[in-house]
């Protein structure tokens, strides 16, 4: 499990509020050199925290071709976003974490902005995992190009019927992870039960 490996593809970590989502993904950075946390929730500490879009600019532009922590915890979350996913396409080469994904790209909709990373982020080394609470709320263009799926419990129907579309019927499994453990799905049909 690394978010940093050569291979830049699409993460999703998935699971019920304190679940472990969220310590899961700050373990998993710890390897990374540059990397930008989209963090609605303001749980990460571990990088320079930034909370003004013209900061994060002038920072950046300082940056860029270094190596660079950013956590960038948004006033406006919702109206920065498009902004946000234009400068990950600008920068390039890095991980970008999107805390409550399915706050940005619901199930019917994915800004030009965001389908850029989808995509097309592997071509600008763009490594992208995506986290939410809900995942029958996750774009379906989104979920289409997941390479991993962490997920932690889950029990609410609507969920566990998009799990079983990567899982099929391993997604029994799910309802009874204890905490901190999650089951790890990767494109080819791979499933394994870890722990944080």
């Amino acid at each position: 499990m690394d978010f940093t490996g050569t291979e830049k593809k699409i993460f999703l970590v998935l699971g019920k509020r304190g679940s472990g989502k969220s310590f899961f993904v700050k373990h998993q950075l710890k390897s990374a050199n540059r990397f930008l946390v989209f963090d609605t929730l303001g749980e990460y500490d571990g990088g320079v925290i930034i909370q003004d879009i013209n900061q994060l600019i002038e920072y950046w532009g300082k940056n860029l071709n270094k190596n660079f922590r950013i956590v960038y915890q948004p006033l406006q979350p919702d109206d920065e976003f498009p902004a946000i996913c234009d400068l990950v396409w600008a920068c390039g080469n890095m991980v970008f974490v999107v805390e409550e994904i399915d706050r940005f790209c619901d199930s019917t909709h994915l800004s030009g902005e965001f389908a850029n990373i989808v995509q097309r982020g592997r071509h600008k080394d763009i490594t992208l995992v995506a986290i939410s609470q809900r995942p029958y709320r996750v774009n379906r263009t989104l979920s289409s190009q997941v390479k991993e799926l962490y997920t932690f419990q889950q029990s609410e129907p609507r969920d566990i019927d998009f799990l079983s579309e990567f899982i099929g019927q391993d997604v029994d499994r799910v309802r009874e992870l204890p905490l901190y453990s999650f089951l790890h799905w990767q494109s080819g049909g791979k499933i394994v039960v870890d722990k944080v």
